[in-house]
């Protein structure tokens, strides 16, 4: 019997320490995917500040232009101009996700950031780069708003209800665009 031990006993360390290293690599690939740009965008102030408990929703956007024509210094740069419609402090939405399926935190949480009007208050803003009303989200944008969905549910530790910018109350947009099936992400 201890030789039967000591046979499958090796097996079972090497197993053992490689699932821990499959578990440590996908730990390492997960917070890779998001980019913290939040200081290397423009910027003319400061958002007010909100307490992470105030969040309790998540509102998708579109870019309303063509799928990766413009960035997100692109969009920061829209925001903050004094002679834009915005003229906010800094670029509207607290994530930004590309084509290509790259998410990009451009706003703190507690940032509360001017992206759903009255929705402000309580929601983190996330924009698909796209539009949606010609065009469909790639499936790398889908999958990546679904981790996205995940990640902050997790990290704020309670259900976010997911919320298109026209179904906030007061905003008259067509905005996530047409072609975003916003059940998708209603999970």
């Amino acid at each position: 019997m201890k030789t039967d031990y000591k046979k499958y006993k090796n097996w079972f360390v090497i197993g053992t320490i490689l699932l821990v290293i499959i578990l440590i690599i996908r730990k390492i690939k997960q917070r890779n995917m998001i980019t913290d740009i939040i200081d290397k965008l423009p910027r003319r102030g400061q958002y007010a500040q909100r307490s992470i408990e105030a969040i309790d929703k998540i509102v998708i956007h579109h870019s309303a232009s063509p799928a990766g024509r413009f960035t997100m210094y692109d969009f920061a740069n829209w925001h903050i101009d004094p002679g834009g419609r915005l003229k906010a402090p800094g670029i509207a939405y607290h994530f930004g996700i590309d084509p290509d399926g790259k998410i990009y935190q451009s706003n703190k949480l507690t940032s509360q950031s001017w992206h759903a009007g009255n929705g402000n208050p309580s929601s983190v803003g996330v924009v698909l780069n796209g539009n949606f009303e010609n065009e469909i989200p790639s499936d790398a944008q889908k999958k990546s708003l679904k981790y996205l969905i995940r990640f902050l549910r997790r990290k704020l530790k309670k259900k976010l209800t997911v919320f298109g910018h026209r179904e906030i109350p007061g905003n008259l947009t067509a905005c996530p665009g047409r072609n975003l099936n916003l059940e998708e992400f209603r999970m």
